[in-house]
């Protein structure tokens, strides 16, 4: 017999995840709620990650330790031009934004 974990896992499809945090703020923006979760540092030496959490239901209140399966998806942001402060020398760039939206059924 499986935990529900291990049935989550088992039926995890590619690109999947299951992320496990603290939650620090929910907001609700037309249809769909923003969930901030700070995850766990991976050691006592580094800093903890933050990430969004996109879901059509609210997944937690401020405070709360969820964990929810997510799909992995993201795309390349808006490009920028920097210079580099040593040499000045002009660089471009165009970030990529990672996105996880709760797998919802």
């Amino acid at each position: 017999m499986s935990t529900p974990q291990e049935a989550i896992k088992q039926n995890m499809k590619p690109n999947q995840s299951i992320l496990r945090g603290r939650v620090n703020t929910t907001r609700k923006a037309e249809e769909f709620f923003y969930t901030e979760v700070t995850l766990p540092a991976p050691d006592e030496y580094s800093p903890p990650a933050t990430v969004e959490i996109r879901s059509k239901k609210r997944i937690g209140q401020a405070g709360d330790t969820v964990e929810c399966l997510v799909s992995c998806g993201g795309y390349r942001g808006k490009s920028f031009t920097y210079t580099d402060k040593d040499t000045g020398e002009r660089f471009s760039r165009r970030p990529v934004v990672n996105a996880y939206y709760a797998v919802e059924e």
